[in-house]
């Protein structure tokens, strides 16, 4: 999740489309070129952006048919800040499935559209035949080894956002949910499997289940019980996955114009076998970014978050970030206190282990020229002063910042 921040004239927004977009062609993230594929083997990806100085978002929810899904993120934010519609029509800041290819071939001129705008389509789903052959060529070898180069791991497949990597994680995963189906109908105190690749979500529903399989106190399993234990370590054992297989990353940016103005975006192709139709907090308000600039009373504020989406979302983490960084002086105590509220969320009680991580930055508003900040059209002197944070609870998060000449 990297941060920018410019020292030229370049919009803040702009920016942020396009580090945000470098980072879903690369096959490597969890979001656009190599997201994590859904229970149907298919890419669908979220994506946010928004701009301080308007206070402007757009956002694409579980969307298969764009390269680069902050890039129609950004054109739904630019719309949107363009004002009504025809007959007064309030434009959307939200849009997902298959409305965002119609939106988009009613608001841009694909026919003309220059290449490399972040806007271009890609095939929705690889060919059957195309498919057949990737997972032939995955089945000749081991489906769990994490040898990328051996199958080609970052191509993408017949022209679409799946890659052979993505599809080698589906496989694993696909093989998992079948062990998981036979050991259940074989022994119905076995708990199933859950392929979230959260771990925290993992190792609750398995306790959840349990909880409710297991015999009452003084009582007896009878003959199944030594068998129930054993298929039960068979399927911890098959829980043990690669750091490759845990590919959650959401990718982010925050930046600071010459201006002194903010913006914040994110990009996830979600959790591995999720349903499909699921939107994570990556294209929510609130929830997976926020950017306001800086005014005569508050300082400016923009941060990208990453996590566990449900849980981000429920508890807005995005806005909690802003409210607590802004209430407070010392932003290391605010960062601490934005996790500690997280932690102790009662709209989370129901998760055992809680994830979230995010970068965030904020403006002086006094060093600003004229003291009264860029969202009020003052600024401009490119004197802002800045702090930058970040926070996790995640097991990894790697944050870079750049000053781009």
């Amino acid at each position: 999740m990297p941060t920018t921040t410019t020292a030229g004239g370049v919009d803040a927004a702009e920016v942020v489309e396009y580090m945000i977009r470098i980072l879903e062609d690369d096959p490597v993230t969890n979001a656009g070129t190599g997201s994590n594929l859904n229970l149907d083997g298919q890419v669908e990806c979220d994506a946010s952006i928004m701009n301080g100085t308007s206070l402007g978002f757009g956002s694409v929810g579980a969307v298969s048919d764009f390269k680069n899904p902050i890039s129609v993120a950004a054109k739904i934010l630019q719309e949107s800040d363009q004002g009504p519609l025809s007959l007064g029509r309030i434009p959307p800041i939200m849009l997902v499935g298959p409305g965002v290819a119609q939106w988009v071939d009613t608001m841009v001129d694909c026919v003309a559209l220059p290449l490399h705008t972040g806007l271009e389509r890609v095939v929705r789903q690889p060919s059957t035949d195309a498919l057949m052959k990737a997972r032939e060529r995955l089945s000749g070898r081991d489906a769990s080894s994490g040898d990328k180069d051996e199958a080609g791991g970052g191509s993408s497949i017949g022209g679409s956002l799946v890659t052979m990597e993505a599809l080698r994680r589906y496989m694993r995963f696909e093989n998992m949910l079948k062990k998981a189906a036979t050991a259940n109908a074989t022994n119905p105190l076995t708990s199933p499997i859950t392929l979230d690749n959260q771990q925290d979500t993992m190792d609750n529903e398995r306790s959840r289940k349990r909880s409710r399989t297991e015999p009452p106190a003084g009582s007896t399993a009878g003959s199944n019980s030594k068998q129930g234990q054993h298929v039960q370590e068979e399927e911890e054992e098959t829980l043990e996955m690669d750091d490759e297989d845990r590919l959650q990353d959401t990718v982010g940016a925050i930046c600071i114009d010459a201006q002194g103005r903010v913006a914040a975006g994110v990009s996830s192709g979600g959790i591995a076998m999720k349903f499909p139709g699921r939107v994570s907090e990556a294209a929510l308000f609130g929830a997976g970014c926020w950017a306001q600039d800086a005014t005569e009373d508050v300082d400016g504020f923009a941060c990208s978050l990453t996590g566990a989406g449900e849980q981000i979302t429920k508890t807005l983490l995005a806005r909690t970030c802003m409210e607590t960084c802004l209430s407070l002086d010392d932003l290391l105590d605010a960062a601490t206190q934005v996790l500690d509220k997280f932690m102790t969320s009662p709209l989370l009680r129901g998760f055992k282990e809680k994830h979230a991580g995010w970068i965030g930055v904020r403006v002086d508003r006094e060093s600003l020229e004229g003291g009264n900040g860029s969202g009020n059209g003052g600024g401009g002197g490119g004197g802002a002063r800045a702090e930058m944070v970040f926070a996790h609870t995640t097991q990894t998060m790697v944050s870079v910042c750049g000053s781009p000449q």
